[in-house]
């Protein structure tokens, strides 16, 4: 009888285990834990002290295109739980026509390829550099801002990007989403609803009310996962 007993009471809370695991928050996405605080670092922050956090998200690039992040290895390394995210930008033709002819061949005046060139080759940089520094995550972000150079065209703006991410995709990156505000987004694309996951930037300084732009701001037309505030010195992001 205490034989079976105790088998039953073993059973009750192996079961109890499994309900109770079933019950905690699950991840948002990917390596995101819904409710979860995170920093993102780059170039800037090479001698930053990291608070205790969820996650990190830690730039390969130094701000342009084809510039390294100096210390991406020692960044990467403070964070158990890593994605990465890499700038982006299209200067237009002349740049263009340095990368004319890989992955596709392009006629010097045609303007959208040349742009998927020169954004597909930005791409193969940071995966290379990354992969050079012993770098890797499954999760990458293209980081859309006005402060870098774009074209007054937002059909090459966009051809630029796609290169970037198909790039990225060839280098073995499983998850892309994109950094930006829906102002810039706007400005740059046109607004282009591509349906990849948002990382959105605000001027809030907490959690709380980061957490309110979740909804409401996913310019992409895809899920915003994550919301960047303002910390005291570095970055803060929330996971939505």
């Amino acid at each position: 009888m205490y034989k079976v007993k105790k088998t039953v009471l073993t059973l009750i809370a192996a079961l109890a285990a499994i309900l109770f695991v079933n019950v905690l928050p699950v991840a948002a996405q990917g390596i995101y834990l819904s409710g979860s605080g995170g920093v993102d670092i780059s170039y800037p922050n090479c001698t930053a002290k990291i608070p205790s956090v969820s996650f990190g998200v830690v730039g390969v690039t130094g701000g342009i295109n084809f510039q390294p992040n100096n210390c991406l290895a020692a960044e990467a390394s403070k964070f158990a739980n890593l994605s990465l995210y890499a700038n982006t930008g299209y200067p237009g033709q002349s740049y263009g026509l340095k990368y004319q002819n890989a992955p596709r061949a392009c006629t010097a005046s045609d303007l959208a390829c040349l742009a998927y060139n020169y954004g597909y080759n930005a791409g193969q940089y940071a995966v290379n550099y990354a992969a050079g520094q012993g770098v890797s995550s499954s999760t990458w972000w293209l980081d859309v801002e006005t402060m870098n150079t774009w074209t007054p065209d937002t059909a090459q703006n966009i051809q630029s990007l796609q290169g970037e991410y198909d790039a990225l995709r060839a280098g073995g990156i499983s998850t892309i989403g994109v950094y930006s505000t829906t102002a810039q987004w706007g400005s740059i694309t046109g607004g282009w609803k591509n349906g990849l996951p948002g990382w959105g930037a605000t001027t809030w300084t907490t959690a709380k009310q980061a957490a309110k732009y979740c909804t409401g701001h996913e310019f992409t037309g895809g899920p915003t996962w994550l919301i960047q505030y303002r910390g005291r010195t570095l970055d803060q992001d929330y996971a939505c």
